[in-house]
């Protein structure tokens, strides 16, 4: 059975409801695989680990930046991992302003054994891909792309002003 399937027609109104249960879905079972292998890092922080195994030295804002995430919802992010002692922050010696994140040891060895176990997710979703006939990766970053162009609340309204018409 189908989430939401009693909306029939509307369904696809529910678009981002149903992106945010295939989110958790992916994001739980992920989770359990991180557990299995001793990870101490939530799963919603791995991309930031990763990304600061390959820059090594970022703050907050050229993190966003690259991103294109918000700095609370990146903040939010890096504080569990702060905590945890697999990141740390400290000022630039070049720039006082700067205050970088940098990796701590334990977060090099858990971001390297992280970057390892990432390809078998990658090849589980392009198999995931090709069962389905859809490459979730392209659809989102095309859809973002084209709401950028045309916002969504643009597309409403056209739609209420034809509907309007037609009635």
């Amino acid at each position: 059975m189908r989430a939401l399937d009693f909306l029939g027609e509307l369904r696809p109104a529910f678009a981002a409801h149903l992106t945010e249960r295939m989110t958790e879905a992916l994001c739980t079972s992920t989770q359990t695989l991180a557990d299995r292998a001793g990870y101490k890092a939530p799963v919603r922080t791995h991309s930031v680990l990763l990304y600061l195994l390959e820059q090594e030295s970022v703050t907050l804002t050229e993190m966003a930046r690259t991103d294109g995430q918000s700095h609370q919802l990146l903040a939010s992010r890096l504080k569990p991992l702060e905590k945890l002692g697999l990141i740390r922050r400290s000022p630039d010696p070049l720039d006082r302003r700067r205050h970088p994140y940098r990796l701590a040891p334990a977060g090099k060895e858990g971001a390297t054994a992280i970057r390892a176990d990432i390809v078998a997710h990658a090849r589980a979703m392009e198999e995931l891909f090709k069962e389905t006939g859809v490459n979730l990766v392209e659809v989102l970053d095309e859809a973002p792309e084209a709401l950028r162009l045309k916002p969504f609340h643009e597309r409403v309204e056209v739609q209420l002003c034809h509907m309007r018409h037609a009635a």
